[in-house]
């Protein structure tokens, strides 16, 4: 689990450009963390596996 935040954390201070040299693990990180990326979609800074969507209610 701590490899997740220090990829993400090393993503955040590499140049855009960079970025794809320091991808998101693959597995679930077990410690999600969101940002909306459109509408109603919802991904986890640290793993690709971290996805869900927003329940109206």
């Amino acid at each position: 689990m701590k490899m997740y935040r220090f990829r993400t954390r090393l993503r955040t201070l590499l140049p855009f450009a960079l970025i794809g040299l320091v991808p998101k693990g693959r597995r679930d990180c077990g410690d999600h963390e969101w940002y909306r990326q459109e509408g109603d979609v919802y991904r986890c800074y640290h793993c690709a596996a971290g996805v869900r969507r927003h329940l109206a209610g």
